[in-house]
């Protein structure tokens, strides 16, 4: 019980600092100066302050400009500062800064909940409270707005907010993003106690490379990226290698070769350094017995205690949980049958034909069973079809791109797949014909419930955004629950449209999003000159084909002219998700173009599930999960769920 009370108290300190906790932006700013203050003198003039504004994606008049630069130059009067003249200090520049981002939206919220105000132009902390939890949804003490003034308000008096103030906490606290800091940085250790083919699981393809399939180089730094980036699930592809070591790399092909023991030495350094939870070893092996009995040394010999080895009990009927496998590896392999007393042929294919490309087609092979001793909750087999009576809750099959679109097209078959993938672990991997490392696309056989979705990570592209906003939440643990519907086998539910679930048990949702306005939106490929942009932005929704196929579910802003600083659109939008539980919002912002293409500026995605309601903020990012920062848009949302 102590242990309970213990933790209840860390995490709401955890959220009380997460909420009243400045996220500083004089930082960002002094940089801005710095980088504006050409000839070092400490201050800007106006002709630096007009190249400021040019490198900040600002278009102004230059009589507005000067306007705004005389407001903030109050020091010109003042008889001890006489020498400074028509230019600006860094505080100065400062209140420049925030002249230039007036925020119209921001000052009619202000208005709302100070016109019964006592205090002129001063929000309270009973204002800020009402504020909270009628447009933010969130429930917090008195005390702690009080806390929250105290720790945003600029000017000197801290016991009310100023529009400044006010500003300053809705723009640079991270519990006013989209995604809350709980969700990003806390494993919801409750969610963790299920078998572990009910979650989705963060996974790579063919790891090692970081570039192409046919001439990219293999690196250990793939593995420690993919490791950081909290991917779960490694892929290990193995040959036989020189004075008897095996190596990794795409056979038959001019990718470069690196050890298997110096993969598996990188693995154990980083496998749970972004999280705790179980990291799975897919390998593909390719090896004659002498080397994967080498293999296997290696697995034991560097892995150690980290090794998962326990053997199966005759009275288990389901995976084992997550999260009583913290800090383990387990490794994912064909296995020989529980009779065999020595090495023995394998003449069976984990995967489909059709899709394996020719490096990893493979003939019938002996197994070492040094190395099949060590597969225990994940055993590769051939794919026998569903509804097979020898199946066993430990086997996991892999399907290729064509063979899982083709199973999930059929209405049949796709429940078929649900259902499998309430007891068994489903790999999903692109197609053969992807020599560049382009990806599959993800989403639909994450609404099959599939759990090992395995992408090339190293190519900045959709789909990997898509996958970073899947496992952004719980923690960046890379496990996150499936929803009821694709755990439990008698649930009626289609990954086709229509859905087919009860709409009492799994209630539809109306979405409302308003984009109100974005702030320091780059131009394209991050460059610092060129046009001012015109920027939009694209609202999707993704997941199910009842949602994504509803051509009511893709919109987008007008652009506003010359404008990247501090656009401002108010538009709204309203959607209707039929199932919420697997789908996604997908803000992405444009240049409008005149005379060309559409130039991307950065985009952000998140799980519906993960969104929290009122006004909110997010970072975009480019599809390579850098952070554009601090390029954001400011939006509100508000969910309505209806049976």
């Amino acid at each position: 019980m102590m242990q309970k009370v213990k933790s209840k108290l860390k995490f709401k300190n955890k959220r009380k600092d997460s909420v009243t906790i400045l996220t500083d932006p004089y930082r960002y700013l002094k940089n801005q100066f710095r980088k504006a203050d050409s000839n070092n003198s400490g201050y800007l003039d106006f002709e630096e302050a007009k190249d400021l504004c040019k490198s900040l994606n600002i278009k102004l008049e230059k009589e507005d400009l000067r306007n705004l630069f005389n407001e903030a130059n109050t020091e010109k009067s003042n008889p001890a500062s006489k020498e400074k003249g028509e230019v600006l200090n860094e505080d100065e520049f400062v209140s420049f800064y925030y002249k230039l981002m007036r925020r119209p939206e921001i000052d009619e919220i202000f208005r709302r909940y100070t016109k019964n105000s006592n205090q002129s132009n001063r929000m309270t902390p009973e204002a800020l409270l009402d504020f909270l939890k009628e447009e933010q949804k969130d429930d917090l003490a008195i005390e702690e707005c009080k806390e929250i003034v105290k720790n945003f308000e600029s000017s000197d008096d801290k016991t009310s907010f100023t529009k400044e103030g006010f500003t300053h906490f809705l723009m640079f606290n991270d519990w006013q993003e989209l995604l809350s800091p709980i969700s990003r940085t806390q494993v919801k250790a409750d969610q963790m106690v299920h078998p572990l083919s009910h979650y989705w699981i963060a996974s790579s393809h063919n790891t090692y490379l970081s570039g192409n399939q046919l001439t990219g180089e293999s690196s250990i730094d793939a593995y420690i990226n993919a490791l950081k980036w909290g991917c779960r699930c490694v892929e290990l592809d193995c040959w036989d290698g020189d004075e008897g070591d095996p190596i990794i790399y795409h056979g038959h092909t001019l990718t470069s070769k690196i050890l298997f023991k110096d993969v598996v030495e990188a693995c154990k350094k980083y496998a749970f350094e972004k999280s705790d939870f179980p990291l799975i070893f897919s390998i593909e092996n390719h090896c004659s017995l002498e080397q994967q009995d080498r293999m296997a040394e290696h697995l034991v010999s560097i892995l150690g205690d980290m090794l998962y080895t326990e053997l199966i009990q005759d009275d288990e009927k389901n995976m084992p949980s997550p999260m009583s496998l913290r800090g383990k590896i387990l490794v994912k392999a064909k296995r020989l049958p529980p009779s065999a007393t020595g090495d023995d042929d394998d003449n069976e294919d984990e995967s489909d034909d059709d899709e394996r490309d020719e490096s990893k087609k493979k003939k019938d092979k002996k197994i070492s069973k040094k190395l099949s001793d060590l597969v225990n909750y994940i055993h590769a087999v051939h794919f026998p079809g569903f509804n097979n009576n020898d199946a066993k809750f430990f086997h996991m099959s892999s399907f290729g791109e064509s063979k899982t679109k083709k199973i999930i097209a059929d209405p049949e078959t796709a429940r078929d797949f649900v259902k499998y993938n309430t007891k068994q672990l489903s790999r999903i991997y692109p197609g053969a014909k992807r020599q560049d490392s382009s990806n599959l696309k993800i989403v639909e056989p994450w609404c099959a419930g599939c759990q090992i979705v395995a992408l090339n990570y190293q190519t900045d592209d959709r789909q990997n955004h898509l996958n970073r906003a899947m496992f952004a939440a719980n923690g960046g643990s890379g496990y996150i629950l499936k929803p009821k519907f694709l755990r439990d086998s008698i649930t009626a539910y289609s990954p086709t449209s229509p859905s087919g679930l009860n709409r009492s048990e799994f209630p539809s949702l109306i979405l409302s999003v308003d984009i109100l306005s974005g702030q320091h939106i780059p131009r394209p490929h991050g460059v610092d000159e060129g046009e001012v942009i015109d920027p939009y932005v694209e609202v999707k929704i993704r997941g199910h084909p009842d949602d994504y196929n509803e051509p009511d579910n893709h919109k987008e802003t007008e652009s506003v002219h010359n404008n990247g600083f501090n656009p401002t659109w108010k538009q709204s939008f309203v959607f209707t998700i039929k199932v919420p539980e697997v789908a996604f919002l997908e803000f992405k912002v444009k240049d409008h173009s005149h005379s060309g293409k559409d130039q991307h500026l950065g985009s952000y995605a998140i799980r519906i599930k993960d969104t929290q309601e009122g006004y909110r903020r997010a970072y975009l990012l480019d599809y390579s999960g850098k952070e554009l920062k601090p390029a954001s848009l400011f939006v509100k949302i508000n969910k309505r769920w209806i049976k």
